[in-house]
């Protein structure tokens, strides 16, 4: 296994570069990326991508449904969280309710790279990505570098940076390590 690791701050630092650069279409494209709730978003990591290959993205064919990809990730990760915290309060053990964000996160961490991994053509995304956790390090390691991403795309609008700028650089940032991944990998043979 290669080392394919950065760190969060890394990781935001070279997504910010690439989003403020001047004539770059992520941030004129970032406002159209959550109209139309995962394919959007998808359409727009497709463009992040194009971006840091410096040319288009083979489209995978049949289209992944991106939709589907992101109500099945998001509702495994939560759904798994939501009834921790549901079982945790009605045992009446409501500090052990705390622990659903880490819960959460474990399930996060094993699709970090799924829609990177759909936009590239693989046909089972979801077993790719979990083979792509591990070659980026296992699940305790992308957790280490998810949860803060996390946090700034979550958090960074209270700070004054902008709800959407924060949003897309945090799916840039996972774009970027995505990448390092990639190519780590193109040394070291497939990992689909």
């Amino acid at each position: 296994m290669a080392d394919t690791a950065l760190s969060p701050a890394t990781l935001l630092a070279r997504a910010a570069q690439l989003y403020d650069a001047p004539g770059s279409p992520l941030a004129p494209a970032a406002r159209r990326a959550a109209r139309s709730g995962f394919a959007s978003g998808a359409a727009w990591m497709a463009l992040a991508l194009e971006a840091l290959r410096g040319g288009p993205l083979l489209s995978p064919s049949p289209a992944p449904n991106f939709q589907f990809l992101g109500l099945a990730k998001y509702g495994l990760a939560g759904g798994l969280a939501f009834v921790w915290a549901l079982a945790a309060v009605w045992l009446d053990l409501a500090l052990l309710g705390l622990f659903a964000v880490p819960l959460f996160y474990v399930i996060e961490a094993q699709f970090v790279f799924l829609f990177p991994l759909a936009l590239d053509g693989h046909t089972r995304p979801f077993r790719a990505a979990r083979r792509w956790t591990a070659r980026a390090g296992g699940t305790v390691r992308v957790m280490a570098v998810v949860m803060p991403i996390a946090a700034t795309m979550l958090g960074g609008g209270l700070v004054g940076r902008g709800f959407v700028r924060s949003w897309c650089l945090g799916c840039l940032a996972v774009c970027v390590w995505y990448e390092r991944v990639r190519l780590a990998g193109a040394r070291e043979g497939p990992v689909s």
